[in-house]
């Protein structure tokens, strides 16, 4: 049993089941300028976008294609759904015990969260917010002061391998779902789990949570 006092997820395959979406939404920018989606595929998941272009090809890295990715974005997140019990699994926080640390750009991460359901935290760190993204600590660095406590106070959770490492070294205890990826790419985080169903959340008389895995 982990004792924390604030919890910070990541919005993409962690709280919103985004994972077919966002592979459409690659695909068909790969198609508006020929590149091979299997090729970069492998890049798409836990990064910020022009990230994940500069893996490609440092001239994609350029504002007229993440514009052109954040366009195709809005549209294809409106059909976002919830992940199996993240409902709820937040259900039982305070509304100021968590945030979120996402690599997406803001309106299209609060796209989805509001397309699946939930209501939007008072703590949000984007892609805007951040001078490097994920696999840097900075996100979930800026996600616990923002909630007014220290990393090592919190609980992460993610699902891919460089949110996995953000939020470790950041000092966060992290939990790995397996909704996007196998157990063995998430080896570093402290905990692999298959979703919320198998999370348990308490809250003590103190303000503070216990989570326990089952």
């Amino acid at each position: 049993m982990i004792e924390c006092k604030k919890f910070i997820f990541d919005v993409d395959a962690t709280l919103v089941d985004t994972q077919a979406v966002i592979d459409n939404i690659w695909k068909k920018w790969c198609e508006t300028v020929g590149v091979s989606y299997v090729d970069m595929s492998q890049y798409i998941h836990g990064r910020k976008i022009e990230e994940t272009l500069h893996c490609i090809s440092p001239s994609y890295a350029c504002d007229v294609q993440v514009e052109k990715v954040k366009s195709i974005a809005l549209s294809e997140m409106t059909k976002a759904q919830a992940i199996s019990n993240a409902h709820s699994f937040i259900s039982n926080l305070s509304p100021n015990a968590w945030g979120i640390a996402t690599s997406g750009p803001k309106k299209v991460a609060t796209t989805s969260l509001l397309a699946s359901g939930f209501d939007l935290p008072k703590v949000m760190i984007w892609a805007e917010d951040v001078l490097k993204g994920k696999p840097d600590p900075e996100p979930f660095i800026k996600a616990a002061h923002a909630l007014n406590v220290i990393p090592s106070e919190c609980v992460a959770f993610e699902d891919s391998p460089s949110g996995v490492l953000s939020a470790k070294r950041a000092g966060c205890f992290t939990v790995a779902l397996l909704t996007s990826h196998r157990e063995d790419e998430l080896k570093d985080a402290d905990l692999i789990v298959q979703g919320f169903g198998h999370l348990t959340v308490i809250k003590n008389h103190n303000g503070s949570y216990c989570l326990a895995a089952s």
